[in-house]
């Protein structure tokens, strides 16, 4: 019984050592650009999770804020903020354009009754 205690105990340490280990490739999920405002606000978020904190703080106080509340003028702006930070990568200043173009499509689009 001491035995077998034992080496399950072993089993699941090493697994728990190993299990956060692997292949930390980009995804191809990521890699394609978002179709709509809804994808693009959600891969910004996937993608920048890491990001500095001033980006952090222009992407959900400016970006997301004023997307959720129809404000798409200053959501762009803020965008732009983002865009500008030196800390991005190019493949993270893409994704913020590409959100951005859909920002400002989204924006032209005429309100709904």
């Amino acid at each position: 019984m001491k035995t077998t205690t034992s080496l399950l105990a072993l089993t699941l340490g090493g697994l728990l050592a190993l299990g956060g280990t692997g292949c930390h490739r980009q995804s191809a999920a990521s890699a394609v650009p978002p179709k709509t405002l809804e994808e693009g606000v959600a891969q910004l978020t996937a993608t920048l999770a890491g990001a500095s904190a001033e980006v952090q703080s222009n992407l959900y106080n400016g970006v997301f804020y004023n997307i959720r509340y129809g404000n798409l003028p200053k959501a762009a702006l803020a965008l732009q903020q983002v865009a500008t930070d030196p800390g991005l990568t190019a493949a993270q200043k893409k994704l913020v354009s590409d959100v951005g173009d859909l920002v400002k499509q989204a924006a032209s689009q005429p309100k709904a009754p």
